[in-house]
């Protein structure tokens, strides 16, 4: 069997578990009945690597765990649907199909729905992040994780802005580096003090320095934080900002 009559033999079974979900008179669809059928089809396709298909019985799955007001349920079906979309999108990539990325954005919205309903994903935080790195336009995603992690625990903050500022960093654009590294140094201002906190804090600032040194900006248009950082790390008798911008130009 292909896998074009495979798929359309899927879409005829999600449309025949979808219409046991429409109301009728005097009858209340069975949404744990539905769901379970959602699941072994989801499955199926896992099975015949359909992951676009399995994608889409895991959301409908999603769906009738919500409805019954199971949001663990609901939550790890989210997840496993936005698994199934990056895994179609890793195909599409795989064949040159790079034009919508429609795969893709599906599964980012998965992903930001489970988020915004249970903050505590870290480690599926770092697993999106991890696979939206190896992807062309890699600014643009990286950008999408950092604005996901964001709602997640500050760990997972930080790396996606560690990834999008080393982004930077490797392709030249210094002043972009250097506005991320100072959004790492904001976020580490509302973290406990931990060995954590002060190596990360350590790395963020000397990368904060290198960058100063690589742009050049004049005295007068260094932020009071920068410019602070940079007194700490001044050496010898250069106690002056302006002594230290001294050796930079000179």
């Amino acid at each position: 069997m292909t896998s074009e009559s495979t798929g359309y033999e899927v879409l005829d079974q999600y449309r025949t578990i979808s219409n046991k979900l429409k109301k009728r008179f005097l009858r209340k669809p069975n949404e744990t009945e539905a769901s379970e059928s959602f699941v072994q089809l989801a499955n199926k396709c896992e099975a015949q690597h359909l992951p676009q298909y399995s994608a889409l019985s895991w959301i409908a799955a999603a769906r009738c765990e919500g409805t019954l007001g199971n949001s663990i349920s609901e939550n790890s079906y989210l997840l496993r649907a936005g698994r199934q979309f990056l895994n179609a999108e890793r195909e599409d990539l795989d064949i040159g199909c790079t034009s919508a990325n429609e795969n893709l954005q599906a599964g980012l919205a998965c992903f930001r729905h489970a988020f915004l309903r249970h903050n505590n994903e870290t480690s599926l935080g770092l697993e999106l992040i991890d696979y939206l790195q190896n992807l062309d336009q890699k600014e643009l995603y990286l950008k999408q994780a950092v604005d996901l992690a964001s709602k997640n625990k500050q760990d997972s903050h930080l790396h996606c802005l560690g990834l999008l500022g080393n982004y930077f960093i490797a392709k030249g654009d210094h002043v972009a580096a250097l506005q991320t590294y100072q959004e790492i140094r904001k976020v580490l201002d509302n973290v406990a003090v931990t060995g954590y906190k002060c190596k990360t804090l350590l790395e963020c600032e000397i990368n904060l320095v290198f960058l100063l040194l690589i742009l050049k900006p004049s005295p007068q248009n260094i932020p009071t934080q920068l410019a602070k950082i940079l007194e700490k790390y001044t050496w010898g008798d250069q106690s002056s900002l302006l002594g230290m911008f001294n050796i930079i130009i000179n």
